[in-house]
C-alpha cells in the first residue's frame, strides 16, 4: 500500500501537520510520499491507494496551489481513496467547528472530487501575535487579542491550537480503513 499527503501552507500550520499525518501512516506500515503542493507540476497519482490533500486557511480560504491540485486530479482521484484537512481557526473553538467542516471540507469536497472524501479532518490552528501576516491579520489581531483577555488567556503568547493526538489518531484512521479495504 501507497499513500500521497499533498499539502498548502502559507506559514508552517498546515505542513507541520502533514508532516504529522505522513509519519502516523508510514508508522502504520503504509509507504508514504510527502509533497508541498507548491512544489507540484505534474503528479501521476496512479500508484498511490490514498491520497490526503490538506491546507491552511487564511481569510476563508485554501491555498491555491491544493486547490489546483484538486482540480487538476480531480477524475484521477475519483478512483482512489481520499481524505481532506484543514487548519484553521474555525477549529479552534467549539461553536465555530460545524461551520468550518461545511465551508472548508464539505464544499471543497462537493466542488473538486466526484466522490465523498473517505474522512475529513478539521484541526486547530496557531495564533503567534508575533508573526507578520499582513494587514487583515492585524485587523482581525485585535478583536482576538480581546477575546483571548476576556477567557484569561494571555494574547501576547503563541498558541497552538492543535490537537496532536486527535490528528494522530484521524491518520491512523486512514490507515485502518485503508487496509479494511484491501
Amino acid at each position: 500500500m501507497k499513500a500521497l499527503v499533498v499539502y498548502g501552507s502559507r506559514y508552517g500550520t498546515a505542513a507541520e501537520i502533514a508532516q504529522e499525518v505522513a509519519r502516523v501512516i508510514k508508522d502504520e506500515g503504509v509507504e508514504v510520499d510527502l509533497e508541498d503542493a507548491r512544489g507540484i507540476k505534474d503528479c501521476d497519482i496512479s500508484p498511490y491507494d490514498l491520497v490526503v490533500v490538506g491546507s491552511g486557511i487564511k481569510i476563508g480560504k485554501w491555498t491555491s496551489k491544493s486547490l489546483k491540485f484538486l482540480k487538476d486530479n480531480r477524475s484521477s482521484l475519483a478512483n482512489r481513496k481520499v481524505a481532506l484537512f484543514v487548519s484553521c481557526g474555525a477549529a479552534n473553538e467549539e461553536s465555530s467547528r460545524a461551520e468550518g467542516q461545511e465551508k472548508y471540507l464539505d464544499e471543497v469536497a462537493a466542488k473538486n472530487l466526484i466522490n465523498e472524501p473517505l474522512s475529513t479532518g478539521l484541526f486547530g490552528s496557531v495564533y503567534d501575535p508575533e508573526a507578520n501576516h499582513g494587514l487583515m491579520f492585524k485587523m482581525v489581531n485585535r478583536s482576538v487579542r480581546k477575546n483571548l483577555q476576556k477567557q484569561g488567556i494571555d494574547p501576547s503568547k503563541r498558541l497552538d491550537y492543535r490537537d496532536w493526538d486527535e490528528i494522530r489518531t484521524w491518520a491512523r484512521g486512514l490507515v485502518d480503513e485503508l487496509k479494511n479495504d484491501s
